[in-house]
C-alpha cells in the first residue's frame, strides 16, 4: 500500500472526508434549481445520482471497516447502505417539502440505491486489488 493510499485509509481521515463530502452534498442537494447550473444533457440528473451516491456509500464503508474496527459483514453492510438510502429519501423529501424549485422524484431514489450498490461494489473491488 502507498504512503498517500495508507494516510488516506486511516479511520480519523476517512472520517473527516465522510462528513465534509456528506455536507458538501447535502448543500448542493439543497439548493434552490435557479442556483445549480442547467447542462442540457438527457438523463444527467440521474447519472449524478449515482455518481454522488456511489462515492457516499464507497467513502462510509471505507470509514465503517478501516483498521478492522469492525470485520465485514452482511450486517455492516447493510446498516451503511441503508443509513445511505435513507440520507436520499430524507434529501429528496426535503427538497419536495422546502424547496420550492426542485421536486420529489422517485427515480432519483432508484438512482441514488443503484449508486449506492455501485458504491459497495467500488469498495469490494479496492478492497480486494488494492488494501490487500
Amino acid at each position: 500500500m502507498t504512503p498517500l493510499t495508507k494516510k488516506l485509509s486511516e479511520p480519523k481521515t476517512l472520517l473527516s472526508i465522510g462528513i465534509a463530502y456528506t455536507l458538501l452534498i447535502t448543500i448542493i442537494l439543497l439548493l434552490p434549481a435557479s442556483e445549480i447550473p442547467q447542462i442540457r444533457v438527457s438523463s444527467i440528473d440521474k447519472v449524478a445520482h449515482v455518481l454522488i451516491h456511489g462515492f457516499l456509500s464507497f467513502i462510509w464503508l471505507m470509514y465503517r471497516f478501516s483498521a478492522d474496527k469492525c470485520h465485514m459483514s452482511i450486517k455492516n453492510v447493510f446498516v451503511v447502505l441503508f443509513i445511505c438510502f435513507s440520507y436520499g429519501v430524507i434529501i429528496e423529501a426535503a427538497q419536495h417539502w422546502f424547496i420550492l424549485s426542485r421536486s420529489y422524484d422517485i427515480l432519483d431514489i432508484v438512482a441514488n440505491e443503484f449508486g449506492s450498490f455501485l458504491g459497495l461494489l467500488s469498495y469490494w473491488i479496492f478492497r480486494n486489488k488494492i488494501i490487500q
